[in-house]
């Protein structure tokens, strides 16, 4: 099984929480650390989140008494079996003290997610057993608070229970009218917005929380303009350091790099366009013909049988013309050749392979009707020999269980040979 990773974004908020914070997955019979937060260096003595991760990945019971360590095993594999809570009291040194510093009593408490595919996260919260739940909500708030105001997107965090806000920063309080912060924490959606809004973002919460993994979906919103922007929302809960259950959202504006990401996706389109069109006839050029031989054999490998035909075509005398009338009534004696098989072969993609070379790949109506189709370019170049006119040599092959395209490819330039010697003869 792969080691879970939250998308950047998501593992900095987390490692940035000042509370302690840990995200631990199980594979088979291991315990992985994934995350680890500010607040969990800071409560165990680590200098930073390298040296942490460094230690735990080491021995995720760096520094507990060993003689706590078989009851968490056994609180960690009840909880995963159960994906319920966990919930221990436990003795730990500071990262970097010796065998001989005091432990210090720690309570971890988290929950069990199961993040579906056979993923199972826990996210555990410590505190010192003797702090006060009361003073660790309050720093809690002051803390998220901070935490963020220096996000960039709009950022808030709710109580799931209450349905108040507990902290935010001050782009969601410009968002929601208010002054400052301070004036939207304690305040519920229906404080602040008008009913529709207000419920729909209640509605938003509650598949954040029926979700084991961060819910993230896209939405216009007008901005205080008026002026429709297109917003990046994700939401995931969490649980507190007094075991309350919140959700914390991130909406970021990304209206103008949606329009930049359209606009180079158009400029992309366009350069692939005109990278496979004919600059002198402005039909598909080879480079296109590769590309869509590639997806017919494709289709054959997957189908096992596909119905086409190929055509090739030769336009005859075009040396004669460049040498005797020069390359510009060359150029229009292609133009011409290939307005005829392009109306002709209507209903097929047109291809110049070559200088002179055109080819048609034919399905559906042009498919049923190519003997038609080619009677026609018989009939036309006798006239055109008797008559002076374009002569255009073809050769045609259907696809009959080959295996691929170039058989089939092989054969109609086999046939388009044999009739442009014929032709020829009939010139002489």
């Amino acid at each position: 099984m792969e080691i879970f990773k939250f998308s950047d974004e998501i593992q900095n908020a987390y490692e940035r929480l000042p509370h302690a914070l840990a995200i631990y997955q199980f594979i088979e019979d291991k315990v992985v650390v994934l995350v680890l937060s500010d607040g969990y260096c800071k409560t165990f003595g680590f200098e930073n989140q390298s040296q942490a991760y460094d230690a735990l990945r080491k021995n995720v019971y760096h520094n507990i008494d060993p003689a706590d360590v078989s009851r968490i095993d056994s609180e960690a594999y009840r909880s995963l079996m159960n994906s319920g809570t966990y919930d221990i009291i436990y003795r730990s040194r500071t990262a970097g003290t010796d065998s001989s510093a005091n432990y210090k009593v720690m309570h971890a408490i988290g929950k069990c997610v199961d993040m579906g595919n056979d993923v199972h996260l826990v996210h555990v919260w410590y505190t010192e057993a003797g702090d006060q739940v009361t003073q660790k909500i309050m720093d809690l708030q002051e803390s998220v608070s901070s935490l963020l105001s220096n996000m960039p997107a709009m950022t808030f965090s709710k109580d799931v229970s209450t349905g108040k806000y507990i902290a935010c920063n001050q782009a969601f309080a410009d968002y929601a009218v208010k002054e400052t912060p301070e004036d939207v924490c304690g305040l519920t959606d229906f404080e602040i917005f008008d009913r529709n809004t207000a419920q729909h973002f209640v509605d938003d919460d509650k598949k954040a929380m029926s979700m084991d993994k961060p819910y993230i979906f896209f939405e216009d919103v007008p901005d205080a303009e008026g002026n429709m922007r297109r917003f990046q929302t994700t939401k995931l809960k969490f649980m507190d350091a007094s075991g309350r259950i919140c959700l914390l959202g991130l909406c970021q504006d990304i209206t103008d790099a949606m329009t930049i990401k359209e606009e180079y996706n158009r400029k992309l389109e366009n350069a692939q366009n005109r990278a496979n069109i004919d600059a002198l006839t402005g039909i598909r050029n080879k480079a296109a013909y590769v590309e869509f031989e590639s997806k017919l054999n494709k289709s054959i490998s997957e189908k096992g049988w596909v119905q086409f035909a190929i055509t090739i075509f030769d336009v005859n005398n075009l040396k004669t013309i460049n040498d005797t009338l020069g390359h510009q009534a060359g150029d229009n004696y292609i133009c011409e050749a290939c307005k005829i098989i392009c109306t002709k072969f209507k209903h097929s993609p047109v291809f110049r392979i070559g200088g002179d070379e055109f080819i048609a790949i034919s399905q559906g109506e042009d498919y049923e009707h190519i003997d038609e189709l080619l009677n026609y370019f018989t009939e036309s170049n006798l006239e055109a020999v008797k008559k002076g006119g374009i002569v255009i040599a073809c050769g045609m092959s259907r696809y009959d269980n080959e295996g691929s395209v170039a058989p089939v490819f092989k054969s109609a330039d086999e046939k388009m040979y044999v009739n442009k010697e014929y032709l020829k003869k009939l010139q002489s």
